[in-house]
């Protein structure tokens, strides 16, 4: 679908494919949209998946190396999580949500030890960690690129030194770049590798650490893109060293002269996401929280947040309850119905309407404090943010109920095998299971603008589909959507919400009949 093939040759000038300009992406033919859009949501759901059981292994019980591995995997993942984010959207051409502009230093390092450390030690090398004593405890950088980066080099080192130390040390070359070096006590470069690079001081003879140089070569793209430098060379006494350079973002930091009365709090420890679909409103609050320290990730709708919450790591949630496809108190309603520590994640509600009700509504669902938007001050709003973050101390919440699952009539099922004969039930087993698989991709791909043409269609397909395969509760999904399909003017908020508990539901009845389809091989 999407050609990502690198040239066999190092030599040769065009060694990654066509991209989009400063991101070393492929460009995203049209065509392959609705398979972009199916291929995102798997990945989302599969690292979803994989955060939750990390998150739900009890510490208590495990040896400390244990531990650090289960911690190891979910820094990693939580990493996996913002680069997917980002491929997708550069992937699919729709506008890229800025980065925050603050990240907090200290959480920063602490992820790259908690990654790093453990998985180069298993190689037999000590890895290090040297922080400038004048780096802030804020750096306005692109988290993503420094991940992108990092993740490279270390992986690089990882690969082709065998043994000694790797230090990094992060420190800043000026008010306006942070740099970043990376030196080991491997083989270093060699001449070759050098010269496509553009470094100095070969190792001669030596193997190099780079092997064909494309990694280095997707790292000077993304750094030079940005606005940085990348440098490589040989250490006189032997190993490699790596200089990176990274333009540090502009930002109000805390703590400014003459600050009125009523100061605004501290916020600098915390990691805040922010959703909301109003996109003044969302960059008025985000001003407000990066001008007190904090770490800000955005969100424009109720879909997007679940799967940032689900994937991510926050310290607490603003979210508005007037939000596209899931609603601000069906969010928080998830949030809380979840079976981890996510569970008790302190959540501030905003809204555009103030009063008893929606004071009741938003507290029955679980958020620990409610604000008019837009927040009248940086100190109204970050004194609401610490008094969120004290529930967290003493909330508890009643186990989850487990989620209902799709009943499928078995006895139906079996009628319908029985009646197609010996010969017939294997046959109809692969057609209904093909012609399911062809009408979830077509659903999928009407979804995209929404086509409702389409979508008529194949709801009306999946209704007859599932109710000859005895799955009544999708045959009644699938009719609720075609139904909505019919209006004169079908609500796309409430479309966006169904679809994906209607998928849900087909993949289970996909799962169900691919087990008979193997029984059947089996002879069973």
């Amino acid at each position: 679908m999407i050609p990502v093939q690198p040239s066999p040759d190092p030599d040769a000038p065009d060694l990654l494919p066509e991209a989009s300009e400063g991101h070393g992406l492929p460009r995203l033919d049209p065509r392959d949209a609705p398979a972009l859009g199916l291929l995102g949501h798997d990945l989302r759901a599969g690292l979803s998946e994989v955060i939750g059981s990390l998150r739900l292994i009890a510490p208590e019980g495990l040896t400390s190396t244990a531990r650090q591995q289960v911690n190891r995997s979910l820094a990693a993942s939580e990493a996996l999580s913002l680069l997917l984010e980002q491929a997708l959207t550069l992937l699919s051409g729709a506008p890229t949500t800025p980065p925050s502009p603050v990240l907090q230093t200290e959480r920063l390092l602490s992820n790259l030890k908690l990654r790093w450390t453990p998985r180069l030690r298993a190689l037999g090398m000590q890895f290090q960690i040297l922080a400038a004593p004048d780096l802030p405890a804020q750096l306005g950088l692109d988290g993503a690129l420094f991940e992108r980066v990092l993740a490279n080099l270390l992986g690089n080192t990882a690969k082709y030194v065998k043994q000694g130390r790797v230090i990094c040390r992060i420190g800043l070359l000026n008010a306006r770049m942070l740099q970043v070096s990376l030196q080991d006590d491997g083989p270093g470069f060699s001449t070759a590798s050098l010269a496509r690079i553009g470094g100095g001081r070969s190792a001669g003879g030596s193997p190099s650490q780079l092997g064909s140089g494309l990694g280095l070569m997707i790292v000077r793209e993304m750094v030079e893109a940005a606005g940085g430098t990348l440098d490589i060379r040989n250490r006189d006494s032997g190993g490699a060293l790596v200089l990176v350079s990274l333009p540090l973002i502009a930002f109000a930091q805390t703590g400014a002269a003459n600050p009125p009365p009523d100061t605004a709090p501290d916020l600098s420890h915390l990691r805040i996401l922010l959703a909301d679909d109003s996109p003044t409103h969302r960059s008025l609050h985000q001003q407000m929280l990066t001008q007190m320290g904090a770490e800000v990730v955005l969100a424009k709708d109720g879909v997007e947040t679940i799967g940032r919450i689900e994937r991510e790591s926050f310290d607490l949630a603003i979210i508005d309850v007037e939000m596209p496809y899931f609603n601000g108190l069906e969010v928080i309603g998830h949030i809380r119905g979840l079976s981890d520590t996510v569970a008790r994640l302190p959540i501030l509600a905003l809204t555009g309407h103030s009063g008893t009700l929606a004071l009741t509504r938003i507290s029955d669902v679980g958020a620990d404090g409610l604000l008019t938007k837009p927040v009248a001050s940086k100190a109204l709003l970050g004194q609401a943010v610490l008094r969120a973050q004290q529930q967290k101390h003493h909330r508890s919440f009643a186990p989850p109920q487990q989620p209902q699952t799709d009943s499928i009539d078995t006895d139906q099922f079996a009628n319908l095998l029985k009646m197609a004969g010996p010969q017939g039930a294997a046959k109809i087993l692969t057609h209904i299971h093909l012609d399911l698989l062809r009408t979830e991709a077509n659903l999928i791909a009407a979804a995209q603008g929404p086509n409702w043409t389409a979508l008529r269609a194949q709801t009306h397909v999946l209704t007859a589909l599932a109710g000859t395969a005895g799955a009544e509760h999708l045959s009644l999904q699938a009719q609720a959507l075609n139904e909505l399909a019919h209006q004169a003017r079908p609500d796309r908020g409430t479309f966006l919400a169904r679809l994906p508990q209607l998928l849900e539901s087909l993949r289970e009845l996909l799962k169900f009949i691919a087990m008979k389809i193997q029984e059947q091989a089996a002879g069973k």
